[in-house]
């Protein structure tokens, strides 16, 4: 598929390149990842910018000891590499594809030509750039000031949206080893939580999925443990 046609058929990209001058455009990539790839290592340096435009990546940090601490989840329209790639900076985490992952990337020679040449996309980078630094700020409060609990409640309360609606709940998709390296903590400390929750009648645990069966009583144990 042309890098236009791609383009054309997301709205993320569409708005991101709407203003990128021809001469850029035609330097685009598109690149494919098999699911548990890491596209790109912590501490190693790349001279690409990537946008997401099929699948999820799991950024994530690695400790010296093994331990992973998974800052985010990025989807669809999801851009990564550019807070390394001004000044050819070792990334500071690592990237994984979650799922098959299909992206598009283009050199840092041409990365800074665009950003030279186009206003719209300079204020794009900026306000995008804005609202993620945002989102990190408030997870890292929460991740330090609030209980494992309150998280696990916030967590699967902001999952909602993106849940499907069953005759006796919602029910989300949860990769629970994801929650452990999300969240800091071990696998056990997610079943425990998971299991309180359960024996309130709240949810239902299942594998891959919780089904969220009392909402209401779920954001009601959010704010009591907010408080915890």
């Amino acid at each position: 598929m042309e890098i236009r046609e791609i383009v054309e058929t997301n709205q993320v990209l569409k708005e991101m390149l709407k203003d990128c001058p021809y001469s850029i455009l035609k330097r685009w990539e598109l690149k494919t990842y098999p699911e548990g790839y890491v596209v790109c290592h912590q501490n190693m340096v790349y001279k690409y910018f990537h946008v997401i435009i099929e699948g999820q990546a799991n950024i994530y940090i690695m400790a010296e000891n093994g331990k992973k601490y998974s800052q985010s989840i990025y989807g669809k329209g999801s851009y990564f590499g550019e807070l390394e790639i001004f000044d050819n900076k070792p990334y500071i985490c690592s990237v994984e594809a979650m799922t098959d992952l299909k992206v598009l990337r283009i050199h840092r020679k041409y990365f800074l030509q665009w950003i030279e040449k186009d206003r719209h996309f300079s204020l794009y980078m900026a306000r995008t750039l804005c609202d993620g630094f945002y989102k990190l700020s408030k997870k890292a409060g929460e991740d330090t000031l609030y209980s494992l609990k309150y998280r696990v409640c916030n967590y699967l309360l902001l999952c909602i949206d993106s849940g499907i609606r069953r005759p006796n709940g919602i029910e989300i998709e949860v990769n629970k080893d994801q929650l452990s390296e999300q969240f800091v903590v071990t696998q056990r400390s997610i079943n425990r939580i998971l299991q309180q929750l359960k024996e309130k009648n709240l949810i239902e645990v299942e594998s891959n999925s919780i089904l969220i069966i009392d909402l209401e009583g779920l954001k009601e144990e959010r704010r009591i443990s907010q408080n915890e």
